[in-house]
This record gives structure tokens, sequence and C-alpha cells, in this order.
């Protein structure tokens, strides 16, 4: 016990800096085990999408959802979740899979989600960059034609594609 008292009179900033660090994990780890929605891999998120119909949600910008996002994946930009979108709030009862392009946006949104009334969040771990990483097929502007991702469903249409 002695040598710890003398180790940390000797060595101040680098026992606040442990100190520090270990505060933050302790905070990112308690908000981890008490948020209210779920994070999914791809195989998980696939295994939703089959089984229970969620509403997917792709919350990055237009751009990047024009470029290319999941079949059937609704976009709805940041702004747009809110209390009063009357559209969002009459699928209360869907469970939804939300993503973004990398999965830096998403878990603000999916808080945002839970805080309307949404019971059952699911979070797309690492976005679509993630999804796609994976070799699962995307849709491409708003029509949702395939674009040939290699993943199964993409069709082997890949010649036929024109990147815009």
């Amino acid at each position: 016990m002695e040598q710890l008292l003398t180790f940390i009179a000797n060595h101040p900033i680098l026992v606040g800096a442990f100190a520090v660090v270990l505060a933050a994990l302790i905070a990112t780890e308690f908000s981890r085990l008490t948020r209210r929605w779920k994070e999914l891999d791809t195989t998980q998120a696939i295994l939703l999408i089959n089984r229970r119909d969620p509403l997917i949600l792709d919350v990055s910008n237009s751009t990047d959802y024009a470029n290319g996002h999941i079949l059937n994946a609704e976009h709805l930009p940041p702004s747009r979740i809110e209390s009063g979108n009357s559209q969002l709030l009459k699928k209360l009862d869907r469970p939804v899979l939300v993503y973004c392009k990398n999965g830096q946006v998403s878990p603000q949104m999916a808080t945002r989600l839970v805080k309307l009334g949404f019971e059952d969040v699911n979070l797309l771990r690492g976005g679509l960059a993630q999804w796609i990483s994976d070799q699962q097929p995307v849709s491409r502007g708003k029509q949702g034609k395939p674009k040939g991702s290699g993943g199964k469903g993409s069709g082997g249409k890949r010649g036929k594609q024109r990147k815009k």
C-alpha cells in the first residue's frame, strides 16, 4: 500500500489521466447498459427484416440515401424525427431498424425514436457501410432499383447500372 501511495505522489499526471479514462469507460458502459434500443449486426438485422417486417429508417442525408440504401428503407432525415411528425407516429407499434451511412448519426436518432414512444428500436451497427461490406444488396435512388453489391438478390445486373 505504501508503494502505491508513493507511485501516486510521484506520478500525479499519469494517475490523473488513468482516473479520467476509467471514469469515461465506466460512463460509456453505464450508458450502453441503460439505453433502451438494441444494436444489431448485419445478420441480426436480416433476421429482423425477414421475421418481423420492421420500419426501416435511413437517417442519412439525401445524397447518401440516393447513392444507396437498404431495400424498402424510408428516408427520414434527423430533422423530421420529431413529436409533430404524424406519419411517423402512426407506426409506433412496429419494430424499427434505423441506420445511417457510417453509424455516427443513428444512435442519437434511435434515442429520439425511443423518446417518441417507439418500444422496439434497433440500430444497424456500422450503418450502411457495414451492410455493404458484408455484401448485402442495396437500392439506389428513390425508385429502389437494385445496385449490384455482390450480395444475394443483386441479380447480377452490375453492368447495367450507371453511376450518378
